[in-house]
């Protein structure tokens, strides 16, 4: 390993800023404001039920999915029964086939019907366009490890299974910068949970934020922030003629510079939010919100966040489980909704979901195993809102689509998904192709945005 990548692995909180000026951080606040744009990614680390958060509602297609899950259905203390369903506007493409969401999550779906939330069918890692006729034929060209949380994580997060270096959020923000578009500051990506990997660029590295705030030193207030104590703890004073011991001390120092420049401007602005659920997601989109709320202080014009909650991996107590989750889920985007309108910054704030993979149709008897494809949503004020981008494949066995005991074969790669993303931030053809070398394979990225 080089000098250069030990340095980068070393640690998330002193790599944070390796290559950030910070003394430019306050400029152009006025331009910056007027252009600014977040994006931020809710991963559900688990493999959500894509089968139970988009459901069936037309009589014929409920009752197939119904008879495909009777005994598992049984055991929910909120029955799933159609009277108990979010039922969600349908394209019309779908024919005689209605949608509708699960009966946790009716803040989300009221969220749809107003043009607020759109859902991607069917979404997931994909080498080139397959269906289940290719899988028999052994002529399709499958991603790697599928199926495995660690590997289909990382393969959402990156494009490479376990062990990938950078995350395509990290090499987004890369590009914005290249671009123009956006200044190289600490704060262009702030990550709430242990997910550096999708933050990581050649030149971004993941800022770490927990519970409203950056990493302090607290036994210096025992000191009273004694000056001496404060340039010994962040290496101020660092001399040596070690190239490595140089540049880590650079990192302590920057990284201390950081955090005290990102606490001041929480502390400072005067921000009040509508009130958010005291569940571990929604605390983090809180934070995530006072962030936004500090932009002009920190001065970035683009910022990608990554928040997550875990919990999704289902084999049993399905039915016990997975409500809470969604309950959950469904508070923290309605909460976070709310406060980027009480911001007015409902236009320039996308949030989307993510996950390992979806799971079975068919159930193992207390729950679902581990799937390929599934249906995730996207939400801001920005959002081609009320709608089903993709395809949404019948609820049964043994279709096209069908890898298996109704695993969906996605029918949307992450590339379409991320690229149209990456389009709203303001990438241009050039960098897409460079941070999704294999989105050629597919179609035009979603026309996810207004």
């Amino acid at each position: 390993m080089n000098r250069r990548h030990f340095l980068k692995f070393s640690g998330a909180s002193m790599m944070a800023t390796s290559m950030l000026q910070l003394g430019q951080a306050l400029a152009n606040t006025d331009a910056q404001d007027k252009d600014y744009k977040a994006l931020v990614c809710v991963f559900l680390y688990g493999g959500m039920d894509n089968h139970d958060t988009l459901i069936p509602y037309d009589t014929d297609s409920y009752n197939t999915w119904a008879s495909h899950r009777s005994s598992l259905l049984s055991q929910y203390t909120t029955k799933r029964t159609i009277a108990n369903l979010n039922p969600i506007n349908t394209p019309s493409r779908f024919g005689t086939r209605s949608f509708a969401l699960a009966p946790e999550l009716s803040g989300m779906a009221n969220l749809y019907q107003q043009g607020k939330l759109a859902i991607v069918g069917n979404v997931g890692p994909l080498v080139e366009p397959i269906s289940a006729e290719m899988i028999k034929q052994k002529t399709a060209k499958l991603p790697a490890r599928l199926f495995s949380h660690n590997d289909q994580q990382s393969t959402w997060l990156s494009g490479q299974t376990e062990g990938a270096q950078f995350g395509w959020g990290g090499l987004m923000n890369d590009a914005l910068v290249t671009q123009g578009l956006a200044e190289q500051t600490p704060f262009n990506a702030i990550s709430t949970d242990e997910a550096p990997l999708w933050l990581t660029g050649e030149n971004t590295f993941p800022y770490n934020v927990s519970g409203g705030e950056a990493a302090t030193i607290r036994a210096l207030e025992e000191f009273e922030n004694n000056a001496q104590l404060i340039a010994h703890f962040s290496a101020q004073n660092h001399s040596s003629n070690n190239l490595l011991q140089k540049d880590l001390a650079k990192f302590m120092n920057d990284s201390y510079t950081a955090n005290e420049q990102f606490n001041n401007a929480v502390a400072n602005t005067e921000v009040s939010l509508p009130p958010f659920p005291t569940t571990p997601l929604a605390m983090q989109l809180e934070t995530v919100s006072k962030s936004i709320a500090t932009r002009t202080e920190l001065g970035t014009k683009r910022q990608i966040f990554i928040v997550a909650m875990g919990g999704f991996d289902t084999h049993s107590g399905q039915a016990q489980s997975l409500p809470n989750l969604q309950s959950n889920i469904d508070g923290a985007l309605v909460a976070f909704n709310n406060a980027m309108e009480s911001l007015n910054l409902s236009n320039n704030v996308t949030l989307f979901t993510a996950s390992d993979f979806g799971r079975t149709l068919a159930i193992n008897g207390d729950g679902t195993d581990h799937g390929w494809g599934s249906h995730h949503f996207v939400m801001g004020g920005a959002v081609n809102g009320g709608t089903i981008f993709g395809d949404v494949p019948v609820s049964e066995l043994d279709h096209d689509f069908d890898a298996g005991g109704g695993r969906l074969i996605p029918t949307t790669s992450i590339e379409q998904y991320a690229a149209s993303l990456g389009q709203w931030l303001g990438l241009n053809d050039t960098s897409l192709s460079q941070v999704f070398p294999n989105l050629s394979q597919f179609s035009e990225p979603l026309s996810l945005f207004k």
